[in-house]
């Protein structure tokens, strides 16, 4: 069987968010590449379950969501984040088995910078964030590059 995620990764995922890290501020490019990462998890479930029904994948597909939410926080961003662009809003009264933090596309911005560089005082840099829907916020490429690292691991471990 050819190498699925491998080769998705390889041709899609890395250059999409290579492209994210260069340019951390487009938020277009930040979308795509919670896209293509949270898509992994449909490659990585069809490489590893091929021959099963359609239901018996999407049971796989929900387990792998949750194992790697709990191998990597970021995931859960990366995953709302993705389907919040897809579909605008999300409908979270459906969400039970894993909660949802964003219900809205809305909620990822470009939060301004605050720069003081008085006596050496800290400083913000503008980054892309999801506002939670309990108002905390997440960075985007926090997410991004922990997600990224999540699936380089889990590519190269037999």
């Amino acid at each position: 069987m050819p190498n699925l995620a491998g080769d998705f990764f390889r041709s899609t995922v890395k250059p999409t968010v290579d492209e994210f890290l260069t340019s951390h501020l487009d938020i277009r490019r930040g979308r795509l590449a919670a896209i293509v990462l949270y898509h992994m998890a449909d490659y990585w479930t069809e490489e590893r379950h091929a021959g099963k029904t359609a239901k018996e994948k999407h049971d796989e597909l929900q387990k792998l969501h949750k194992e790697l939410i709990g191998k990597c926080p970021g995931f859960q961003l990366i995953r709302d984040v993705a389907d919040a662009s897809k579909h605008a809003k999300l409908n979270l009264s459906g969400q039970k088995t894993i909660p949802r933090g964003l219900s809205s596309s809305d909620q990822i911005t470009v939060q301004e910078g605050l720069f003081n560089e008085t006596f050496g005082s800290s400083s913000f840099v503008p980054e892309i964030t999801g506002e939670l829907d309990d108002g905390t916020k997440k960075s985007l490429i926090e997410s991004v590059r922990s997600v990224l690292s999540m699936w380089q691991s889990m590519l190269t471990t037999p």
